[in-house]
């Protein structure tokens, strides 16, 4: 994905859908559009393209909540094989100094909760020093996902313009925790500034 209004350019493997969250009757137009390329229109497979469209306008109506600026529902990696994972875009109001004699991404380490698990670090990428937090998210009590388990990983970058990035990937699979880090930090690897972000 990529464009000027974004700012950045990143490749993302297989086949993801995007979803707009800034407007909802946007948002409701792409989801029908992405249900009906996925499951088809016959009628044997209403139940389907109901439960499909249920679960991607929470996904959009959460993002859109948590002040994402973009949303992508991974389809697949592998050729015929579901991939549960999605990426959420966000451009949190988090100001830095210009000066001052520390890093920017110094900074905003001292911004984000300091970390925790074992796969949090500092990665050296392309487009510069990210920092990345992995978490293991259980479902909260009474929402639809209850008694499911998530494997969040954030990457945090700090584009020219110091107005900062977060990538938040999630996936449904924490069992495959250590290929799934792996396989996120190879995206992350493929982002370049294409613009003042």
């Amino acid at each position: 994905m990529s464009g000027a209004e974004t700012g950045y350019d990143l490749a993302l493997p297989g086949t993801w859908w995007e979803i707009p969250v800034d407007d909802p009757s946007a948002t409701d137009r792409a989801i029908d559009r992405i249900v009906g390329s996925a499951v088809g229109h016959r009628d044997e497979d209403a139940a389907a393209r109901h439960e499909l469209r249920t679960r991607f306008r929470l996904a959009a109506t959460r993002a859109r909540t948590a002040g994402a600026s973009r949303l992508h529902l991974c389809r697949e990696v592998v050729v015929g094989v579901p991939f549960p994972a999605s990426l959420t875009v966000y451009r949190p109001p988090i100001p830095l100094a210009e000066h001052g004699g520390r890093a920017p991404l110094d900074q905003l380490e001292a911004v984000v909760e300091a970390a925790t698990e074992p796969d949090d670090a500092t990665l050296e990428t392309p487009a510069g020093r990210v920092l990345r937090r992995v978490r293991v998210v259980e479902a909260e009590e009474g929402t639809p996902e209850e008694g499911l388990t998530t494997l969040r990983v954030d990457y945090w970058l700090v584009p020219p313009s110091r107005r900062v990035l977060l990538l938040s990937f999630a996936c449904g699979l924490p069992e495959l925790r250590d290929g799934l880090v792996e396989l996120f930090d190879l995206v992350v690897n493929t982002v370049s500034w294409s613009a003042p972000a």
